[in-house]
C-alpha cells in the first residue's frame, strides 16, 4: 500500500467521516463587513508567553482606525497527553463540533508529496512525529492530507500516535524526482527530451504538479474555513514550488514525428450513429495537447497570490518545513537532465523565497536549512497559548479590499504576533456563501456507505477486489495496479486463488486457480453461492516470477428470491486504457477520457430499470446515463448495464446509481467512483 491511501485507512475514526458533511448548517463565515472579525494574537516578552492580560490592555486598528474589542478570551494550550487519555470524538457532528471550539487548536499535517523527495521523507519521519507529540495538547485535533486527499476526506483525532506509525512505515511518501502518476508517464511519451520537444515533458510534470498542490491546498483552506473561525494551524512538509507565470513558449507549435501539433486539438471522443464512444488515432497526443495549453496559459503565481489571501482571510497559518535540512541543490540527482548551477540556485531560491513569504503573510513561521528538532523549541513556543479578540468593524462596505491589521498592548515591553490583515468579503461572496448554507445538507445514507468505499488516495492497494452478488452466484473482480503489474517478478504472470466463504466460515464452491497471462492485470470470476446471504471473498494472488503473495478481501451479498435488484453493481472500463475494449475493474478511479459501465443483476423481469448520476451530496448529475437490460442465452439471469461518459465531469467523486421499480417498491444499487487528473 502506498502512503496516501495508508493515510485515509489509518486515520479514519469512522466510515461516515469520509464521506458526509456534518448535518448541522453553518452560518456564512466573514472576517469583515457586517461580521465579527476575529482575531489570534500572541504575546510575549523576550519569547516567554504572557498569559495575564486583559482585553483593557489591547489596542486594535483596522486600517488605522482604532476598533472597539466586544469579545475577548484568553486561549491556554493544553500540554502533551498519553494517547489512553485523549478521548477520541464518536460521531461526525461531535468532530465538527470539537473543531469549532475555540480553545481546541486544529493542526494538518499537509504532506506535498509531489515536492518532497524521498529522502526527506526519510529524515522526517522521526522529528515530524515528535513534533506533533509536542505540539497536539489533549484537547486538541491532528488531521493528515495529501495533494491526492480531498479536504472533506481528512480525518481529525486527538491521538498522535497513529500518524506517527504511518510517518514511519510508509516513510517512500516523498515522489519528487521519481514518475509514479501514469499520466506522466504519458506526458514523458508524447514529448520526447530531444529536438523540438526537448524540456516540455519536464516542465509540463513540474507545472502539473504544482497545479495540483496549490488546488489541493485551495481546497484544505476552504474547508477549515467552513469549520471554525479561530485559527488553523497547517505544517506543511514540502520543498517548496516555482510558481511561474504564464508561458508562451511552453505552448508553442512544435513537430512530433513529422507532424506539426498545436496546443488544444480536437477532442478525440467522439459518437458513433448507434451511440457507441468512439476515439480517433491520436487520442494520447491529443490529450497531452490539451492539457500542455491549460498548463501553458495558467498563472501560477497569481494563484499563488490568491491563495495566501484566502488563507489570511480563513484564518490559517501555514508553518512550512523542508524536511532535507541544509540544502545545497535545488533538483534531485537525476534521472533527468540537472540544470546549470546558476539555473539551480535561481530555483532554490525561488521555493525558499515561496515558502518564507507563504509563512509571513500568514502569521506562519517557516524551517529551512535546519533540522525540525532544531526548530521545535521555536515552534512551540510560536503555537502556544494566545489571546482570542473580536469586533464590529466600523468599515462596513463589502468591497473584497484588503484592510490592513495592527495590535498593540499598552503593557511596556509586551511585543504581540497576530495576522497582518485580511481581505474583506463581496456582495457576490455574502450572497454565494448565504446560498451554500441554505443548500448544505447531508449526503443520503448510501451514498455516503458508497462513498466511504473509496480509497483515500490516488493509489489504492497493489491487489484490489470487487464482488457482486446475484441470483446464486457471485461475480468477483481482481486487478493488480500498474506499477506491481510492472515488476519484474510479475511481468511474468500471476496466479491467483478464489475462496468463498459463507458468514459462519463454512467454505462455498470450489477454489480453482486463475491465471494471470504476462501483461494481464484483471480477471473475472463467478463463483457459485447458492443460498441468500452475505459472503466473504478472499483472494490470493502469487507471481510466478517470485514467491511472495498479495491478498486482498472484499465482501458480497446474494439477495433472496423476492429482491428486484442486486444490492451492488460490478463496474467496467472503456477508453484509451483498455485498448479500447470494455475490461472489468476493480479500481474506482476514472479518468475523464475513459467511460464507466456497471452492471448488476435483475431479479424481477417486469421490474421498471432506471440509472442516474450523482455528485458526492447525492444531487443529480444532468449527464444522460444510458440502461439497457442485457439476457443471458443460457442461464437467461437478467442483467441491468448501465454506462455513462465521463469526459464532461470535472475531477472528483460520483455516484452510479441504478434502480429497478415494481409498483410503489424501488431498489437501488450505489457504484461510487473518483474522476482523477
Amino acid at each position: 500500500m502506498r502512503f496516501p491511501a495508508a493515510v485515509a485507512a489509518g486515520l479514519c475514526l469512522a466510515v461516515a467521516w469520509t464521506a458526509a458533511p456534518s448535518s448541522q448548517p453553518q452560518e456564512p463565515r466573514f472576517r469583515g463587513g457586517t461580521n465579527l472579525v476575529r482575531l489570534d494574537v500572541y504575546a510575549s516578552v523576550d519569547g516567554t508567553p504572557v498569559t495575564d492580560l486583559t482585553a483593557a490592555d489591547f489596542e486594535v486598528f483596522e486600517d488605522g482606525v482604532r476598533q472597539e474589542v466586544t469579545s475577548f478570551e484568553f486561549i491556554s494550550a493544553r500540554g502533551p497527553a498519553p494517547d489512553t487519555a485523549r478521548v477520541e470524538p464518536t460521531t461526525v457532528a461531535e468532530s465538527r463540533a470539537r473543531a469549532a471550539q475555540p480553545d481546541t487548536r486544529l493542526f494538518v499535517l499537509f504532506l506535498d508529496t509531489l515536492h518532497v523527495q524521498v529522502e526527506g521523507s526519510f529524515h522526517a519521519q522521526g522529528p515530524v512525529g515528535a513534533l506533533l507529540d509536542r505540539l497536539v495538547g489533549g484537547n486538541d485535533l491532528v488531521g493528515v492530507m495529501t495533494p491526492d486527499l480531498p479536504a472533506r476526506a481528512v480525518t481529525f483525532s486527538p491521538r498522535t500516535s497513529s500518524v506517527t506509525r504511518l510517518l514511519t512505515s510508509n516513510w517512500t511518501w516523498g515522489e519528487r524526482g521519481r514518475t509514479t502518476d501514469p499520466q506522466e508517464q504519458v506526458i514523458e511519451q508524447c514529448y520526447p527530451d530531444s529536438g523540438s520537444t526537448a524540456g516540455i515533458a519536464k516542465a509540463l510534470i513540474e507545472r502539473r504538479r504544482e497545479a495540483r498542490t496549490l488546488d489541493a491546498l485551495a481546497d484544505l483552506i476552504r474547508y477549515l474555513e467552513e469549520t471554525r473561525e479561530e485559527r488553523s494551524f497547517v505544517l506543511l512538509l514540502t520543498e517548496g514550488w516555482l510558481t511561474p507565470g504564464p508561458d508562451e513558449y511552453l505552448g508553442r507549435a512544435v513537430s512530433i514525428g513529422g507532424r506539426r501539433v498545436v496546443p488544444g486539438g480536437p477532442d478525440p471522443l467522439g459518437l458513433t450513429p448507434d451511440g457507441r464512444l468512439t476515439l480517433d488515432t491520436g487520442a494520447s497526443l491529443d490529450g497531452c495537447e490539451r492539457e500542455r495549453a491549460l498548463l501553458a496559459r495558467r498563472d501560477f503565481d497569481r494563484d499563488y497570490q490568491q491563495l495566501m489571501r484566502t488563507a489570511n482571510r480563513a484564518n490559517v497559518s501555514f508553518y512550512p518545513i523542508d524536511p532535507r535540512g541544509l540544502v545545497v541543490f535545488d533538483d534531485p540527482i537525476g534521472p533527468g537532465r540537472p540544470s546549470t548551477p546558476v539555473q539551480d540556485s535561481r530555483r532554490l531560491s525561488s521555493r525558499q523565497d515561496h515558502l518564507r513569504q507563504l509563512a509571513l503573510e500568514t502569521d506562519g513561521e517557516v524551517v529551512l536549512n535546519t533540522n525540525i528538532d532544531r526548530a521545535l523549541p521555536k515552534l512551540l513556543t510560536d503555537i502556544g497559548s494566545y489571546y482570542l479578540l473580536g469586533y464590529v468593524s466600523t468599515n462596513q462596505k463589502l468591497d473584497g479590499k484588503y484592510r490592513r491589521l495592527t495590535v498593540k498592548v499598552t503593557r511596556p515591553g509586551v511585543s504581540t504576533r497576530s495576522r497582518p490583515g485580511y481581505v474583506a468579503p463581496t456582495e457576490a461572496e455574502v450572497t454565494a456563501a448565504t446560498a451554500r448554507t441554505e443548500t448544505r445538507r447531508e449526503a443520503p445514507d448510501e451514498v455516503a456507505r458508497a462513498l466511504s468505499r473509496l480509497p483515500g488516495g490516488r493509489t489504492p492497494t497493489a491487489l484490489v477486489v470487487e464482488a457482486a452478488g446475484g441470483p446464486g452466484s457471485l461475480r468477483i473482480a481482481l486487478e493488480l495496479d500498474r506499477a506491481t503489474a510492472a515488476e519484474a517478478d510479475w511481468k511474468k504472470g500471476a496466479t491467483a486463488k478464489v475462496v468463498v466463504t459463507a458468514e459462519d466460515g463454512t467454505p462455498v464452491g470450489d477454489a480453482a486457480p486463475v491465471t494471470l497471462g504476462p501483461g494481464v492485470r484483471v480477471a473475472l470470476v463467478q463463483r457459485a453461492a447458492p443460498a441468500p446471504g452475505h459472503y466473504k471473498v478472499r483472494v490470493e494472488a502469487a507471481p510466478d516470477g517470485g514467491t511472495v503473495p498479495l491478498t486482498a478481501v472484499a465482501e458480497a451479498t446474494v439477495p433472496s428470491s423476492g429482491a428486484l435488484l442486486g444490492p451492488a453493481s460490478l463496474a467496467f472500463r472503456w477508453g484509451p486504457s483498455t485498448g479500447r475494449r470494455v475490461e472489468p475493474t476493480a479500481d474506482p478511479r476514472f479518468r475523464r477520457t475513459e467511460r464507466l459501465i456497471t452492471e448488476t443483476a435483475v431479479l424481477d423481469d417486469g421490474a421498471v430499470l432506471d440509472a442516474q448520476l450523482l455528485n458526492r451530496l447525492g444531487q443529480p448529475v444532468e449527464i444522460p446515463v444510458k440502461v439497457t437490460a442485457r439476457v443471458d442465452d443460457a442461464s437467461h439471469a437478467r442483467t441491468l448495464v448501465a454506462e455513462v461518459t465521463l469526459a464532461p465531469l470535472a475531477a472528483g467523486e460520483y455516484v452510479l446509481a441504478v434502480g429497478a421499480t415494481r409498483g410503489v417498491t424501488t431498489e437501488h444499487a450505489h457504484y461510487a467512483i473518483r474522476v482523477v487528473p
